[in-house]
């Protein structure tokens, strides 16, 4: 009976032992000039390797530096550039520039420039949320108007499923009279069908007293394609049947209006030196109840993260609607927003 509860608890503690180790468990980057750094793979995004150094906090490291990379503390969402997705850890490669990608069942050998996107699959929810968080204001003393905006792009991924949540706001302050002129809260999810084609849909609500619009809530189902897939660009198509409730600046409402959306979208990175992400977003509406309505809007965000974190933002935006809405006479809104950001990482 002794002997039972002896070994019961030398299984225990060895048992407990493992556990330790795999939770203290560190990846590996393996540098070409002979330098190992000891940490966290946090992700592989277009070229450039984020790496949690144990004593060197947050870097990015560009991928030519690599040899290879040892990362099995946790599992992993990869995808690489011959368009096939994988989930699971890195092994180390005797080959310079290589690393081995196992999960589970097979082990492949890849180029580190070849993997398009790695992610982790978080456990914890928030760990989950990525993306940024922006203010900006701009003031004129000989007119008194004060000007602020507001600025949210984060991201969940999970699998084969991602959700997107856009959000903005500008609104005028002038000589006391406070005046919402542009907002915008889209939420899109999308599922990989594939390697190439996925499917989603999205909720959005829009704001344009420019435009003479009061709100406009639209629901959408759509289809997409990736049409690039390069080591620092990404790109989509996607299409599909979108539906939409407006109310005009003089309350008029319109009821259900159908419209056929193009839509596509596209993500430039730059991480060394400057740190610059350069995102592209182009959609063109075509009214199938309403009289050849045609509708435009189109943004371009550029951020600079100037230390880590940091985030410095400019973005264009412009819409057309030929469609003139009561309460305004005109067709077209443009403009320019500059904001500071923190980045969730």
């Amino acid at each position: 009976m002794l002997q039972k509860i002896r070994l019961i608890f030398l299984v225990f503690v060895f048992q407990w032992i493992a556990v330790e180790a795999s939770a203290q468990e560190r990846d590996t980057l393996h540098l070409r000039n002979g330098q190992v750094m000891i940490g966290r793979l946090l992700a592989i995004t277009l070229g450039i390797i984020e790496f949690d150094d144990a004593d060197l906090n947050v870097q990015n490291v560009r991928y030519h530096k690599i040899k290879t990379i040892s990362a099995g503390s946790r599992t992993f969402r990869i995808e690489t550039i011959d368009k096939n997705f994988y989930y699971g850890v890195l092994k180390p490669s005797n080959t310079y520039g290589e690393v081995i990608i196992d999960n589970s069942l097979e082990e492949k050998a890849y180029q580190i420039a070849d993997i398009y996107e790695l992610r982790v699959l978080e456990n914890r929810f928030l760990k989950k949320i990525k993306g940024t968080i922006s203010f900006g204001y701009s003031y004129t003393k000989s007119s008194d108007i004060g000007r602020r905006n507001i600025d949210v792009n984060l991201k969940f991924t999970e699998n084969k499923f991602n959700v997107a949540l856009t959000a903005s706001s500008i609104f005028t302050n002038n000589q006391g009279d406070k005046t919402r002129d542009r907002e915008g809260i889209l939420l899109n999810g999308f599922y990989d069908l594939d390697e190439v084609w996925l499917t989603g849909l999205l909720l959005n609500y829009q704001r344009n007293i420019e435009l003479g619009l009061d709100r406009r809530f639209q629901q959408g189902l759509g289809i997409g394609r990736r049409l690039l897939l390069k080591n620092n660009l990404q790109g989509v198509l996607v299409s599909g049947l979108v539906t939409n409730q407006e109310r005009d600046l003089e309350e008029n409402s319109s009821g259900s209006l159908y419209e056929f959306p193009v839509q596509f979208s596209m993500n430039y990175f730059h991480y060394s030196a400057p740190n610059i992400q350069i995102s592209f977003t182009s959609g063109m509406y075509f009214g199938i109840n309403q009289d050849g309505r045609k509708r435009f809007d189109g943004e371009t965000r550029i951020n600079w993260e100037v230390i880590s974190n940091l985030n410095l933002g400019i973005q264009f935006y412009s819409s057309f609607d030929n469609a003139s809405l009561a309460g305004s006479s005109n067709n077209y809104d443009y403009g320019i927003v500059f904001n500071l950001g923190y980045k969730l990482k």
